[in-house]
């Protein structure tokens, strides 16, 4: 049997990605050139590889299996021709992919000295709170995630715990005259959602006979804007600590409640098992470690 090994990549991709149009962007390929690529590939092996009877991309069991086989192949092609090149310090692309406010006060902010280390590697990142999808899809390499991620494919690395703040500016505090948890529901509260699920961590860390209402709720889609609402008085706000030390030290904000129980994230570095054991990975992964919240 013979078979092209461009159209058997082009299904790799394709059934990585779910999406024709997904595979194209990857491959540089039209949309129209990637369906024709496995209908000719499909002729070529007799049988489908995409079941075309259901409105969701799926594959048939005969698609799923050379899916599997094709993930060995290719992995080790590309094992191989790493090893070709290793100790050459050939150019090195990599995407990396984190939290909007960790990527741009922690990471982006920390990598000057790995690019001079490292001057034949070049990184894109992607700033973005959705970012296991685009890492099983190959559209990250590489990810720093609060949100725990179990995949068969993904090896976990922890990277450190994560704490969080109240905060509000001096003059709310006395505004309101906040002295205790419950004068929060006379407070307007900052959060990502009006369901304050981006409070979770503060109110599942209070005791059953601190429970009480939220009332007045403004939504802000990020964690820069939560923090320059919070100086500017317009409510009280919760965010990573972190990104509030220069804030607090200057007594610009103060932190509320700090004897509470508040419950902290793990950070997690996360990638494919394939990329783990490439040196370039261990190089990145060994420098994130190194990097300070502070």
């Amino acid at each position: 049997m013979q078979v092209d090994l461009n159209k058997l990549k082009t299904f790799y991709i394709l059934a990585g990605t779910k999406s024709y149009t997904r595979c194209g962007d990857k491959m540089c390929l039209t949309q129209s050139a990637v369906s024709h690529a496995i209908k000719k590939l499909e002729t070529d092996l007799g049988f489908d590889l995409v079941d075309r009877q259901v409105r969701q991309f799926r594959l048939t069991r005969e698609g799923e299996f050379l899916y599997r086989r094709c993930a060995g192949i290719f992995n080790r092609i590309e094992d191989t021709l790493d090893g070709l090149v290793a100790g050459k310090e050939l150019p090195v692309s990599i995407n990396l992919g984190a939290p909007v406010e960790f990527g741009s006060s922690v990471l982006i902010k920390g990598m000057t000295p790995f690019f001079l280390d490292h001057p034949h590697i070049h990184i894109d990142f992607m700033l973005a709170p959705q970012l296991l999808d685009p890492l099983l899809m190959d559209e990250l390499d590489i990810i720093v995630d609060c949100v725990p991620h179990v995949h068969d494919d993904l090896v976990s690395i922890p990277l450190l715990r994560e704490e969080y703040a109240v905060i509000a500016s001096p003059a709310y505090v006395r505004e309101k005259n906040i002295g205790a948890v419950p004068d929060l529901k006379l407070c307007n509260l900052l959060s990502f959602d009006r369901e304050l699920t981006w409070w979770k961590n503060f109110i599942n860390g209070l005791e059953e006979a601190s429970d009480f209402g939220f009332e007045k709720i403004t939504r802000i889609s990020n964690v820069r804007g939560i923090i320059n609402a919070a100086l500017e008085s317009l409510g009280v706000g919760f965010v990573p600590r972190y990104t509030v030390l220069k804030e607090l030290e200057k007594g610009l904000l103060l932190e509320l409640f700090p004897e509470t129980g508040v419950l902290n994230d793990q950070i997690n570095i996360y990638l494919k098992k394939r990329n783990f054991e490439k040196q370039v990975f261990k190089d990145l992964i060994n420098h994130i470690k190194s990097l300070k919240l502070n």
